[in-house]
């Protein structure tokens, strides 16, 4: 019985924490109808103070550039005072992060954090985080869109096309027969057993070079769960987005740009397919 208690008192402390209204008026910012700091500027960029204004830190959204739309920024934070800064990620993406209000977004993110609180900005957790170990969330997304970006070049070189039947062609085929642009198949899977929907790539000797997945994917031999991530045969992993414009009355393998977002990773991270060759990148 007192086990129950003790746990209804902990679910009722969880929901009122939830139960916070966070509300910015004018610049003003508002935990359950108490002022607790205000906060100027526009995205990307915003100042936020403390209530007495003698304290402030800034505020600024990130994102790599030619990021996919979906991928949510990341916060720089940043005291004026030193210059030294320090990023971190929004956690708490479905319920806190929102397109039209950043500014709110932002403050309910530090709110989750401890950073700030009914009595305002918390100095002490702010500080002891930008002096804290770098989160090096910058160094990692700016790494990985230069990684895309170097892929989709080489992948532009190929000229790739995806006939309705799923066959790949390239320019840059090597086969016997130089009118043959073949280069590989790709098939789709819905539902797939192992993840919502999948993709199958093979090279012309009918080997399974990648497999995507568009959400909650399973790989023999990989422990995480892939979402709009191709896996190869020995155990690579890339980014491929999942893109619906391509159909939008029928189904078309040709007009399927998911597909083609799937041998573009491949094709552009050194897997060129055909056959008997380049297969044991």
């Amino acid at each position: 019985m007192k086990k129950n208690v003790l746990t209804l008192i902990v679910m009722l402390i969880s929901l009122c924490s939830f139960a916070q209204k966070l509300k910015i008026d004018k610049g003003e910012i508002k935990l359950d109808d108490k002022t607790i700091g205000f906060v100027e500027g526009k995205k990307p960029l915003f100042t936020i103070f403390s209530v007495d204004k003698n304290y402030s830190i800034m505020a600024e959204l990130k994102k790599a550039p030619n990021e996919e739309s979906l991928v949510l920024p990341w916060i720089e934070i940043k005291d004026e005072t030193t210059g030294k800064s320090n990023e971190l990620e929004f956690k708490n993406k479905s319920r806190k992060f929102s397109a039209f209000n950043y500014d709110r977004s932002i403050v309910y993110e530090l709110l989750d954090r401890d950073m700030i609180g009914i009595e305002g900005l918390n100095k002490e957790v702010i500080e002891r985080f930008i002096n804290g170990t770098s989160a090096g969330i910058a160094a990692k997304r700016l790494g990985v869109q230069g990684e895309i970006d170097n892929a989709n070049k080489i992948a532009d070189t190929y000229q790739l096309a995806i006939d309705d039947y799923g066959t790949i062609f390239s320019i840059k085929a090597q086969n016997e027969n130089i009118d043959d642009k073949r280069i590989g198949f790709i098939k789709v899977t819905s539902p797939s057993p192992n993840g919502d929907l999948k993709y199958e790539v093979i090279d012309l000797d009918n080997n399974l070079i990648g497999t995507w997945f568009a959400r909650g994917g399973i790989f023999s031999g990989y422990e995480k769960l892939l979402n709009q991530e191709v896996i190869t045969f020995n155990g690579k992993v890339f980014k491929a987005a999942f893109e619906n414009r391509g159909n939008p009355v029928g189904y078309k393998m040709s007009q399927d740009i998911t597909a083609m977002n799937v041998v573009r990773a491949l094709v552009g991270n050194g897997y060129t397919l055909g056959s008997r060759y380049n297969t044991t990148k």
